[in-house]
Order: structure tokens, then C-alpha cells, then sequence
């Protein structure tokens, strides 16, 4: 498994690799971008069309995967893959090509999945990765700006997949360049939604009893409501929407990112103690059962 971090704050490669590894990539700016995801992207910043496939990856020890790097110049990214939907809107081969570099980088890479993360952004980077991609999962907070994300999620991607599939009829290309180039007549992601997970909120007790908090059970009874609007983009695969709650982990999560090891893999050597035991027990039961879900969503 490959995660891709396309994020510009690169949280993803800060958790997956040591202190060590990561701080080695980005000390040297020029160095960093080689090391990193703008190395496949710097043809594209230049101008071109290709996709850099001499890229490094990283291993996650703990983790159990590879890393391809983000990078906090992966914003700068933004105005060219604009304009590049622009032109293949107009019908240019390589505004086509540079808005679906996602697919080259993917093929280059030996891996049963590739899992890019991505920021909380509609911009032309998001949307590049999303129509490269197969499937997509929403994470949500039960707040009021996450059910305004998921509604605009949804009516970005009705967009860009209704544009997508006019910018292709017009396309200036022959056959074997759209072969060539996985440039088809439809995306895949347009069948690709995989669910959702809810936040846990912070509970309180009373009497030995969790009580409730109104605007979290106001907002979350609102997000099947509100994801009405992927409902089109479902995966055929998907068997339920909500694949569960993501527990609030309290201590496990500072010390899940200062020893870069998933939660079902702290150890007493990480600082697990006492009542922690019980409560990473339940933790991982909670959240095996939720990538199980996703997983099945996703076909995988």
C-alpha cells in the first residue's frame, strides 16, 4: 500500500514516518521537492505534460506502508492545474493530460492500493486527484460546516463529471492518444463515493450516564440528510453509507503521531499503561469494524 499526501501541511507524512526521516526531507528546500510529490509533479509545473515516475518512496516502519511525501508547495500547484482544465475544456491534449496526471502516477506504482490524502479544499488540486481516482471517502464532523462540505462535494463533483464528460467529446485527440493516456468517456470516481465516517464528540457524564449534546445530535442526525446529495456517486459495492463513529481517543492520539505507529500497534514502550490497555482494546475492535465496512465499500 502507497499513501500519496497531497496535502500542502503534509500531516500525513508528519504521522507516518520518524522524526528523523521526515525532518532529513524537507531541511534542504531543493532537496525536499526531489524527495517529494512535486517531484512527479515537475513536468506539469513546468509547463509540460508528464508525469515524473523516478520518485521516491518512503517506509512507514510502523505504519506498514509506503509514503510518496507532501509537500507545503504543493499549493503553488493550484493556478497551473486551472489552467489546464481550462484548455482541455477547449479541447488541448495536454490540458487533458495534466488534469489527469493522477492516473500515470498510479500506473507507474507497484501497489494494491493507493491512498492519496487530501486536504479540506475544493481547489483545482483536489479535483485533479479526485477524477484520477476510483473511490473517495468523506470523513465528517458533526458541525455545521462539514454538512456544507458535503452538500458542495456533491455539486462540485456533479460539475466537474457532467464538464469532464463534454470536455472529452471535444477532445483533439485520436484514439490511440486517449488510449494511451486512460483519457475514456467516463470517470470512475462517478460511481466511486465509499461512505462516510462521524467525529466523536467529547461525551460528558452524569450519574455514571453519557449525556447527550444537542448540537452534536442535531448535526449528526443532519448528515445522512446532507449526503443525499453524493447519493448519485454511490459505489456499486457499497453496502452502507455510515461506516461508523470514529471514537474520540483521548492520550492515544498524542501518542499514536510522537511514536508514528497506528493505534492497534502501541505498545507499553510507547507509553501505554494501565486503563489505556482496556481502552486501545476497544478503540481497535471500533475501528477494525469500520475499515471493514470500508473496505467492502470499496471493493477491496
Amino acid at each position: 500500500m502507497i499513501v500519496a499526501d497531497c496535502d500542502p501541511q503534509s500531516n500525513a507524512t508528519q504521522l507516518l514516518l520518524k522524526d528523523e526521516v521526515w525532518e532529513t526531507i524537507y531541511e534542504d528546500r531543493d532537496n525536499s521537492e526531489r524527495r517529494t510529490l512535486l517531484r512527479a509533479l515537475r513536468h506539469i509545473r513546468a509547463g509540460d505534460s508528464g508525469v515524473d515516475t523516478n520518485i521516491e518512496l518512503h517506509e512507514s516502519d510502523r505504519f506498514k506502508v509506503r509514503v510518496l511525501a507532501g509537500h507545503p508547495s504543493l499549493s503553488a500547484i493550484e493556478d497551473r492545474l486551472s489552467a489546464s482544465w481550462a484548455e482541455f475544456a477547449s479541447g488541448y491534449l495536454g490540458g487533458a493530460r495534466r488534469s489527469l496526471w493522477v492516473r500515470d502516477l498510479v500506473s507507474s506504482l507497484t501497489a494494491d492500493v493507493v491512498i492519496f490524502d487530501l486536504g479540506p479544499s475544493l481547489g483545482a488540486l483536489n479535483r485533479s486527484v479526485l477524477i484520477g481516482s476510483d473511490y473517495f471517502f468523506t470523513p465528517v464532523a458533526p458541525d455545521l460546516f462539514s454538512l456544507y462540505a458535503l452538500e458542495n462535494i456533491g455539486e462540485w463533483l456533479d460539475g466537474w463529471t457532467s464538464h469532464y464528460r463534454g470536455y472529452v467529446d471535444r477532445l483533439e485527440a485520436t484514439e490511440e492518444q486517449r488510449t494511451e493516456h486512460q483519457i475514456n468517456s467516463s470517470l470512475p470516481v462517478a460511481q466511486g463515493w465509499a461512505g462516510y465516517s462521524i467525529q466523536q464528540y467529547v461525551a460528558k457524564t452524569s450519574g455514571g450516564k453519557i449525556r447527550s449534546v444537542q448540537a452534536y445530535d442535531h448535526y449528526k442526525n443532519e448528515i445522512p440528510k446532507r449526503a443525499t446529495k453524493l447519493q448519485k456517486f454511490e459505489a456499486t459495492s457499497l453496502t452502507t453509507r455510515e461506516v461508523g463513529v470514529v471514537p474520540n481517543m483521548f492520550s492515544m492520539i498524542p501518542m499514536s503521531q510522537t511514536a508514528h505507529a497506528p493505534i492497534t500497534a502501541l505498545t507499553t514502550g510507547d507509553g501505554v499503561r494501565g486503563a489505556q490497555v482496556t481502552q486501545q482494546k476497544r478503540y481497535v475492535e471500533q475501528l477494525k469494524q469500520m475499515f471493514d465496512r470500508l473496505k467492502t465499500n470499496a471493493a477491496l
